[in-house]
């Protein structure tokens, strides 16, 4: 039986997710809006990777979603929140400077700092963190990842064709079931009726046989 990650068999790395990182901003063409592009997107990287059996997309996608929120949190920290307690800054978390160049618009990012500001709880960057993002050029879908895109999608494809003719052996399979108990109705019906035609027969040829009896022996008498 596979075994993965969310089953605590497979030790996810520091490079898997540097790799994870790398790989999620190098293949934004992949993430679309259309329905479960993310899940498939990331099936692209556990196949990519050699995962299968050891991880599942669904976990991959947990650990992105995992990086960019942190990443989020402290880009634009919400103001009057300490630091002392032992919580990663972005300074102090590894990854801050992978998910800013992955998502944050330029190759590194002088970490935000806070500014005053007028009510508690209120997320205030400074201006050195939050300068517009340039345009992205639209990547090329690199070949071999297109090859696994329509790999998954033959097999999609595959799955769905199958489960029609499934559904499609159903229906036949209850049809024919239904004409057969629809024959042996009929049969029934008939041998019930041609037993009540010969139960009639029988009582009348009875009757005639009593009635000649009774008249020959009012003959003899």
């Amino acid at each position: 039986m596979a075994q993965n990650l969310s089953e605590g068999v497979y030790k996810w790395t520091d490079e898997h997710t540097r790799l994870l990182i790398r790989w999620r901003a190098a293949n934004e063409a992949l993430f679309t809006r259309r329905r479960n592009a993310a899940v498939k997107g990331f099936e692209a990287f556990v196949e990519e990777q050699g995962l299968q059996g050891r991880v599942t997309a669904a976990f991959v996608k947990k650990k992105w979603e995992n990086l960019k929120q942190k990443y989020k949190e402290l880009k634009c920290p919400p103001t009057g929140v300490s630091t002392e307690d032992g919580e990663p800054t972005a300074a102090s978390w590894k990854w801050y400077s992978a998910m800013d160049e992955a998502i944050g618009g330029r190759p590194s990012i002088t970490p935000p700092a806070l500014i005053a500001s007028s009510g508690p709880d209120v997320a205030v960057c400074s201006s050195s963190s939050v300068s517009p993002a340039p345009v992205r050029a639209t990547r090329k879908r690199p070949k071999h990842l297109e090859d696994i895109i329509k790999e998954m999608e033959e097999r999609e494809a595959e799955r769905e064709r199958e489960a029609a003719e499934r559904e499609e052996r159903r229906w036949k399979e209850m049809e024919e079931k239904e004409d057969r108990r629809e024959r042996e109705r009929q049969v029934r019906q008939e041998r019930q009726e041609r037993e009540a035609r010969e139960r009639e027969e029988r009582w009348q040829r009875e009757v005639r046989e009593r009635e000649e009896r009774r008249e020959g022996d009012q003959g003899k008498g």
